[in-house]
């Protein structure tokens, strides 16, 4: 991308610290459907986007439960949930999580690729929801669902699907 391009781009989408970027419904229907059913909803604020009963990182998750997370996409945070997910496979538990396509940085080819069972390639990229996003923008990055589950075989799983696909069949 050329510099003024990229200056342009980050105009309209500039950087932020603000954390309150909502998975679409239509998306949370689906991974519930297929990979769920969703207990915990992970990485949100209690009362302003939850769609689960809330759950919070330094919280302990239920033995056996299934959390989704769509955690903040700085690579410190994906770690840091990633981990807690990991941890709750051994305690039987199922972590979905939402992350940037970030897989092939050296941090996560180290510390997730490793350690994934499953990989959901989400084909186009997600409009967020909510207060902080911009209207018409999507993310800066393409999408992958990660899934951990207790004592799995599966082992690098993949699969792909198009998210107008999914948008499309929730309509």
């Amino acid at each position: 991308m050329s510099t003024k391009k990229a200056e342009a781009y980050l105009k309209n989408h500039p950087n932020t610290h603000l954390s309150d970027f909502r998975t679409p419904a239509y998306l949370v229907s689906w991974i519930n459907e297929n990979f769920g059913p969703i207990d915990y909803d992970a990485a949100c604020v209690d009362g302003l986007n939850n769609l689960f009963e809330p759950l919070r990182l330094e919280d302990h998750w239920p033995k056996g439960s299934t959390i989704y997370s769509n955690p903040p996409f700085d690579t410190p945070s994906i770690l840091k949930w990633f981990q807690k997910g990991i941890e709750h496979t051994h305690n039987e538990g199922t972590h979905i999580m939402l992350v940037p396509n970030k897989l092939c940085q050296k941090t996560f080819i180290d510390n997730i690729n490793p350690k994934i069972q499953q990989i959901v390639f989400l084909g186009g990229r997600i409009n967020f929801e909510g207060p902080n996003t911009t209207k018409g923008g999507t993310s800066r990055n393409g999408c992958f669902l990660l899934i951990n589950k207790p004592k799995s075989s599966a082992r690098y799983m993949f699969k792909s699907i198009n998210l107008s696909d999914i948008k499309a069949s929730r309509l």
